[in-house]
């Protein structure tokens, strides 16, 4: 099988319908960088969501009337839990000078409270955050919990939060997916379609060579590499925009943002970058290969 025949073929064919092969190209440059830059948001989301799971805790208040022996019998019950990872006792001087200084610049606030009504709490940290309101629900009807009548007010957990930016992020997720597949299928027809005027120009050659009794694979090879050679150029160009974007758009997005616990390094980029080569190369011959199916009769 001479591949030089093959590859000396498929280059003449992009030359000399350039204006096709550059619009495949930028289809699949367009689709795979767009696919890389979803991947990149997802990554990221992904790593702030598992940050926050991992930073949120049980908040158990305890009443002021409570005895200290209640309260470090409830110490060492919470301790007992297998969910548990961690427990801090803040005591109510500890809450009130915690509030003090989340109160910079206004704190003769304070200045006018008779005395400390902030009650005492224990800060749970959990193995598996996401059993945080299984571990909540079994602090509702202790009797030294500081719960309001007929409510649970006095077990706080950050579940709400973290629950909300993962809809938000399951529906961008949803939304980039579904543009990536429209562009998608664009490259795949608008690499057909030049595939098909590559065909159409040599279709004289074509039959010549069917004459003479060249295989169907003799003739199809040109038009499979010219395809896949397509589709990588778009592919490695992609690759180098998606390494960019996700150096200086994600850092440009901490400095603005410092509170979005977002990195660059949280993409496994490696992977991201052979993810986007590959997808692009068989975006091309994907689409070569349709072409030769409908529209080759040979």
């Amino acid at each position: 099988m001479n591949f030089k025949f093959f590859f000396h073929e498929a280059f003449n064919s992009l030359v000399r319908n350039w204006v096709m092969s550059m619009a495949a190209i930028v289809t699949v440059l367009v689709s795979m960088f767009v696919l890389g830059l979803g991947l990149i948001i997802f990554f990221n989301f992904q790593h702030a969501i598992s940050d926050l799971r991992n930073k949120l805790e049980v908040e158990v208040f305890i009443k002021n009337t409570a005895s200290p022996d209640e309260i470090n019998g409830l110490g060492d019950q919470i301790r007992a839990m297998p969910e548990v990872k961690d427990v801090n006792f803040v005591s109510k001087d500890e809450a009130l000078d915690r509030l003090r200084g989340s109160l910079k610049g206004h704190e003769d606030v304070l200045d006018a409270l008779s005395g400390n009504p902030l009650p005492p709490s224990y800060e749970i940290t959990l193995q598996d955050p996401s059993k945080i309101e299984e571990v909540a629900s079994r602090f509702y009807d202790n009797p030294i919990v500081d719960n309001s009548p007929n409510t649970h007010d006095g077990v706080k957990t950050g579940g709400e939060t973290s629950d909300r930016v993962l809809r938000v992020t399951t529906i961008f997720l949803i939304g980039g997916a579904g543009f990536v597949m429209l562009l998608t299928v664009a490259s795949v027809l608008l690499i057909s379609n030049t595939t098909r005027l590559s065909i159409f120009a040599r279709r004289r050659e074509v039959e010549i060579m069917r004459l003479v009794g060249a295989t169907n694979w003799f003739i199809r090879w040109p038009f499979v590499l010219e395809g896949v050679f397509t589709g990588m150029v778009g592919a490695l160009a992609a690759s180098m925009l998606v390494i960019i974007a996700n150096r200086f758009i994600i850092e440009g997005v901490v400095n603005k943002m410092p509170f979005l616990p977002f990195n660059a390094e949280a993409v496994p980029m490696f992977w991201l970058v052979l993810l986007v080569v590959i997808g692009g190369t068989l975006l091309g011959s994907v689409g070569s290969g349709l072409a030769l199916r409908r529209f080759l009769k040979i």
